[in-house]
């Protein structure tokens, strides 16, 4: 059974680590069979506001203006079609470590950060993620 601390939280006072706890189960007569902290390595991922979002031509890609409330508004590319001005999603900042993930879009592989860079000719400041 999968359980999240936070739900057992709202039933028992657990007033220890995640490694502590585990401990304490086991000596207890339960198995942990498997613990990981949904999220630890993901950092630098912002709200953003999409200002503007045009087609690039004869692609799939879109080139968003996209506000993070730093000041200027960030221009990234982004393949996403569900991507629309006014709306608002999660951004990766240059920076940010995100899970990379394969071409399933489900399997994860691994932590990338992510760069600015080109895509067709447009520069990409951030993710959309």
């Amino acid at each position: 059974m999968k359980a999240p601390l936070s739900w057992l939280k709202d039933y028992v006072d657990i007033d220890c680590s995640p490694e502590e706890l585990q401990a304490k189960l086991f000596s207890c007569g339960f198995e942990v069979e498997e613990s990981w902290e949904i999220g630890k390595d993901i950092s630098g991922v912002v709200v953003g506001l999409v200002e503007e979002c045009e087609p690039i031509p004869e692609t799939h890609l879109h080139v968003c203006k996209v506000n993070v409330g730093q000041g200027e508004s960030l221009q990234i590319c982004c393949g996403a079609d569900n991507v629309c001005a006014g709306g608002k999603f999660p951004v990766a900042l240059v920076g940010a470590s995100v899970y990379a993930t394969a071409k399933d879009h489900k399997t994860i592989e691994g932590v990338m950060k992510i760069k600015k860079g080109k895509l067709r000719g447009y520069e990409s400041h951030g993710m959309l993620c």
